[in-house]
């Protein structure tokens, strides 16, 4: 059975600092290295990028345009106050030191930030993204997760895929997420766990996972 190591989402887009009041998440490109340990015990690894529009994210809402030159700007947060920052948005973009995508064995697109869910399009779960195809066609055991956000695209993927699993070991990778609050992380540890994903604190534990999955507690 192949192991399968998921980088979900990992784009700049859910880390925009333009209002530091306001939800976002904090210091995303601390789960870089543990992305890249845990694709060292799968046998693939796939990108799932989010394409939707940056006008329904934080990027999109801080974002203006120059009369004069037409070039877009942010505007963010220092400690000397707001200030422009005269470039282009980063919200498409990946996080610093992950694979290009044309190295990874297979990339997935989705679009709908109001569904988070990697599996599918919509709410009503009609429109798939070709993940569950793409995992049955790889005779897929272990599916390793990590990614953002863990409150939304990481809870709701890891527990439609153990829904629609064959008998799939799903784990999620805590170290390798990065959430909004404490408090919706929580929740969605515990939300995890309730549909039989296996959470665990970083990549040092995936040996003893992989080789007998019941030894973790849930």
């Amino acid at each position: 059975m192949t192991i399968i190591a998921v980088d979900l989402q990992p784009q700049c887009r859910f880390s925009c600092h333009a209002a530091n009041d306001t939800l976002h998440v904090h210091q995303p490109e601390q789960i870089v290295a543990e992305l890249n340990r845990q694709a060292g015990f799968a046998r693939q690894r796939l990108l799932i990028s989010n394409i939707s529009s940056t006008r329904h994210t934080l990027c999109g809402g801080f974002e203006h345009s120059s009369p004069v030159s037409g070039r877009h700007y942010s505007i963010f947060h220092s400690a000397a106050g707001w200030v422009n920052q005269a470039e282009q948005c980063r919200g498409l973009h990946f996080l610093p030191g992950l694979p290009c995508p044309a190295d990874y064995h297979h990339e997935i697109e989705t679009e709908g930030d109001e569904n988070y869910s990697a599996c599918f399009h919509d709410i009503g779960q009609s429109r798939s993204t070709g993940l569950l195809e793409w995992l049955f066609a790889q005779n897929t055991g272990t599916i390793i997760i990590g990614g953002l956000a863990t409150e939304h695209a990481v809870r709701k993927t890891a527990c439609q895929l153990k829904w629609y699993g064959d008998g799939w070991n799903v784990i999620v990778n805590l170290a390798a997420c990065r959430g909004y609050t404490p408090e919706g992380i929580i929740h969605a540890v515990y939300s995890m766990r309730q549909a039989g994903v296996i959470v665990i604190n970083n990549s040092s534990e995936l040996p003893a996972v992989i080789a007998s999955p019941a030894a973790i507690v849930i």
